[in-house]
């Protein structure tokens, strides 16, 4: 993503090289530095300085660690018993709520995606 440590005095060095390519392995997030190198961004600012982003872009989404909503559907249909509430918080929003709905309607479970900071009372 991006976000921190060396990667970024990697980018500074080379991100306005067009000899440069740079490869992202798997997803960027959203409001991430990789985000926005990847939605083509012409300029990004790293450790406080504005640069132009003439490097060649490219992306392999193959090498993912995280499951896709049918390994997770798989997943969670192998409970033994079904869960009292399903909470959703890792991803995108709009992707996150429409995994609880497609969860919900085919489970007919409580499934909550919750607002970020929003804070929920566990009995």
């Amino acid at each position: 993503m991006c976000t921190g440590g060396g990667v970024k005095h990697h980018l500074v060095t080379n991100i306005s090289r067009p000899d440069s390519t740079i490869l992202f392995v798997g997803y960027q997030a959203e409001g991430t530095l990789g985000r926005e190198i990847v939605d083509g961004a012409e300029n990004v600012r790293i450790l406080g300085q504005y640069h132009p982003v003439n490097v060649r872009v490219t992306q392999i989404h193959a090498f993912s660690a995280h499951a896709d909503r049918d390994d997770l559907f798989r997943w969670l249909s192998a409970l033994k018993r079904s869960p009292k509430q399903v909470f959703i918080t890792h991803g995108e929003q709009e992707v996150s709520r429409r995994f609880g709905d497609d969860l919900r309607e085919k489970t007919g479970w409580s499934v909550l995606v919750p607002e970020y900071g929003r804070e929920v009372v566990l009995d």
